[in-house]
């Protein structure tokens, strides 16, 4: 017991098994690069055209855009250079859209940063009204993408917007769920997409509901 026969008569012991500590210096020992190689980095030897998938890359490159990602110890987080309640979201927020699209790091999780963190700010309501029919397209082609994490950035992002437009994304709700919808049987995406067409109704009303039903005739209303 413990022990494994080699050949007729050679006894070995069996392998111990690797200690805590054992394990905690294998992993420190490792590159750090090693942790984080399935994340695509941006090429800082490409030419602009192969760099830049979207403006939105190309303008937070070169400064564009009043913000910067801070790297911690765990965690990534957007640092504002300006206050957002003191920008012009014509065009800005219209070119965080078009970036996400962006599959590439910094340029993917800065243009969600973006987008979300300018939706949230004071008075947002107002600077976006009149933008929303520019912002269908961008958002649209994130929920038509193949790209798993950029589906799940336009719905997202979708959410984010109708929380903050209301009623006034009621016309373009239709171009929203179909697309939606069709990654609705994903047992991860379901949570997601659910939430975004509750959210439409939550913030359209009635005449959202309907075209959510029409489109998606199993979907249920928040207030039943």
């Amino acid at each position: 017991r413990g022990r494994l026969r080699a050949g007729n008569n050679a006894v070995a012991e069996a392998p111990k098994p690797e200690t805590a500590a054992e394990r905690r210096a294998k992993s420190w020992s490792e590159m750090p690069s090693k942790r984080i190689n399935s994340i695509k980095c941006a090429d800082p030897f490409a030419s602009n055209s192969k760099q830049y998938k979207t403006k939105f890359a190309g303008v937070f490159h070169s400064g564009g855009v009043p913000a910067r990602l801070h790297h911690g110890a765990v965690n990534v987080r957007l640092c504002w250079s300006k206050d957002p309640v003191t920008l012009d979201y014509d065009p800005l927020l219209v070119t965080c859209a078009e970036g996400l699209l962006e599959t590439i790091h910094p340029y993917a999780y800065a243009s969600k940063a973006c987008f979300g963190e300018l939706l949230a700010a004071e008075g947002a309501q107002e600077k976006t009204l009149p933008l929303v029919s520019r912002l269908v397209p961008s958002i649209r082609a994130a929920l038509v993408s193949s790209d798993r994490s950029v589906f799940e950035g336009g719905v997202e992002a979708v959410r984010q917007l109708s929380e903050v437009v209301g009623e006034a994304l009621n016309e373009h709700i239709h171009v929203f769920v179909v697309q939606m919808n069709r990654k609705a049987s994903d047992r991860d995406l379901a949570p997601k997409i659910l939430r975004a067409m509750q959210t439409f109704e939550e913030g359209g009303g009635q005449a959202a509901y309907k075209v959510i039903k029409l489109k998606v005739p199993t979907y249920c209303s928040i207030h039943i």
